[in-house]
């Protein structure tokens, strides 16, 4: 059963009211008018029937290759003949170089169509960012127009097995000689390392020159192609793929590189500040797929809820729509779906603006760690409320509580990210892009429980700015920045309501997120105010 749907119109009303991608000094509304019709179009025709066949068969590793699904081979040339993967990319390298913030609707929908497909796709659009930032022209213009065309993907390669978080650990090296470098280790968790989608993958390789600086201040990047330029195999290896409990479509490779052929992209030493890049664009990708998540976790828990009756009321039975418990679990999906979608595309609009980079670094990780926990709350909620259909592979919503599992751990866990803003990134300048994030969620209508969990963030802003000892703090208060910031965009999506493709819905929800989400703003600045200490590790051990 095929039963996910572009929702084109939710898409368009959130673009337009919350992005505003007006702001940006070359939009053009009638461009996007035509843009989201025919991206839905593709979409719902080619993409939305891979997912049973990518969830059923999966990636096989046949002779040291990757074999997809051919359903899905056959898809993605119809994908790239169709000039998608250029649709944002610099127009002197056969892109279309349209605003970002649509390729973040290409995003959203291929997310809820086939997030299998999005996760190895989205990679070559960070790494055509990641290219334009940090290559020399030759490099532009020998390694962008294959992989604006589709010719060719590309992953990154970061992770290694004592190297996850603490990228400082990673153990690859990168010998210069006279072709370049010779890059020798082994990656693991690599999204897309192989696949018969195109000839040739663009791998970026974190690596380690000679006498580099110890930790992550010695990492350099490097661009690696599978395919070298004379046509033959470069010497890197798909040792295995992952068997994971989700995204089955989604080869997650380890890789092995036997002084395999690589070029330094940017300086030496200057690696992660390239990668990162990639990384952000990549974070903004994966809230995208947990909105694409919860849109197709709605679509299917509403289509069951007002088609299932259960209970005996005076009229007869009722449908379980009536049924206020399952009213609550709708429009918290319905919520969280509407809300981070408009959080990542307001950001999205940010960024293409220009928007200071400090804030940037709140705005982003809050966007990744909040709608990747809202993702594994609104699947568990499309289950409960299938009852106990929902168990059962048959109505597909167990699929997507496992394909959503690993989006709150991959591109920074949300424990790391948490940090990462409570450390430093609320302290930078002063705290000058706190006070920024602060004047972006006061700016616009408001209400009662609005305005008392800015308080609260402003509250636990300054007890996490003045100490040292944060401990489990940091998860609180990452997503008290979330919930002010998912308020903000529903007080604007509330004031639009009449635009909204479903008014009354719109307005149910918002009612929602004032009486019931927003009020946990309160909890968690006790909890900040009031911190549980950090405890000694010895007490964990086995």
């Amino acid at each position: 059963m095929i039963d996910y749907t572009a929702s084109e119109a939710e898409i368009a009303f959130v673009l337009k009211h919350i992005g505003r991608p007006d702001r940006l000094p070359d939009w053009n509304d009638d461009l996007a008018e035509v843009v989201i019709p025919a991206l839905a179009r593709f979409i719902n025709t080619e993409i939305a029937p891979l997912d049973m066949i990518g969830e059923d068969q999966g990636a096989r590793l046949e002779n040291g290759r990757v074999r997809m699904p051919p359903e899905m081979v056959a898809a993605y040339q119809r994908y790239s003949e169709a000039g998608w993967p250029g649709l944002c990319a610099p127009e002197p390298y056969g892109g279309q170089e349209l605003p970002h913030i649509l390729g973040a609707v290409l995003a959203d929908m291929l997310a809820g169509a086939c997030i299998s497909y999005e996760m190895v796709l989205s990679l070559a659009q960070g790494c055509i960012r990641t290219i334009s930032a940090s290559g020399n022209d030759d490099q532009k213009a020998r390694l962008l127009p294959p992989l604006v065309s589709g010719e060719w993907m590309a992953t990154m390669c970061l992770t290694e097995p004592d190297a996850g978080s603490d990228l400082g650990r990673i153990k690859t090296t990168a010998t210069p000689d006279d072709n370049g470098y010779a890059l020798s280790g082994t990656k693991i968790f690599i999204s897309g390392g192989d696949h018969d989608y195109t000839d040739n993958i663009l791998h970026l390789v974190l690596a380690r020159a000679p006498d580099a600086a110890p930790g992550m201040r010695g990492l350099s990047l490097f661009a690696c192609p599978a395919v070298l330029p004379d046509g033959t195999r470069n010497t890197v290896q798909t040792v295995r793929i992952e068997e994971k409990m989700g995204m089955h479509a989604s080869p997650t490779c380890q890789m092995a590189f036997d002084a395999a052929r690589g070029e330094l992209l940017g300086e030496e030493g200057k690696g992660l500040a390239a990668m990162f890049t990639m990384m952000n664009a990549e974070r903004l990708d994966v809230a995208l797929q947990a909105v694409g998540q919860m849109d197709v976790a709605f679509q299917r828990a509403r289509t069951h809820a007002t088609g299932r009756r259960q209970g005996t009321t005076a009229k007869g039975v009722s449908l379980i729509t009536e049924h206020g418990d399952v009213q609550r679990m709708l429009l918290d999906i319905y919520a969280y779906a509407m809300g981070c979608r408009a959080m990542v595309y307001r950001t999205f609009v940010d960024m293409d603006l220009g928007a200071d980079q400090a804030l940037l670094d709140i705005l982003t990780p809050t966007c990744k760690a909040f709608a990747t926990d809202a993702v594994n709350a609104a699947s568990s909620q499309a289950v409960q409320i299938h009852g106990g259909y929902g168990f059962c592979k048959e109505y597909r919503v167990e699929q997507i509580m496992r394909d959503s599992r690993i989006m709150a751990i991959y591109e920074g866990t949300n424990g790391v990210l948490a940090t990462g803003i409570a450390r430093r990134a609320i302290r930078a300048n002063g705290g000058a892009a706190a006070d920024a994030f602060a004047d972006l969620v006061e700016n616009g209508p408001s209400s009662m429980e609005l305005a008392d969990a800015i308080d609260a963030w402003k509250a636990a802003t300054r007890v996490m700015q003045s100490t040292t000892d944060i401990g489990p703090s940091v998860a609180d208060y990452m997503r008290l920045t979330g919930l002010v910031y998912f308020g903000r965009v529903w007080a604007d999506m509330e004031a639009a309501a009449d635009a909204a493709p479903e008014p009354e819905l719109l307005r149910a929800a918002a009612a929602h997120v004032r009486s019931r989400i927003l009020p946990e703003a309160g909890l968690l600045r006790q909890r900040i105010l009031n911190p549980e200490p950090t405890h000694p590790a010895a007490i964990f051990a086995a």
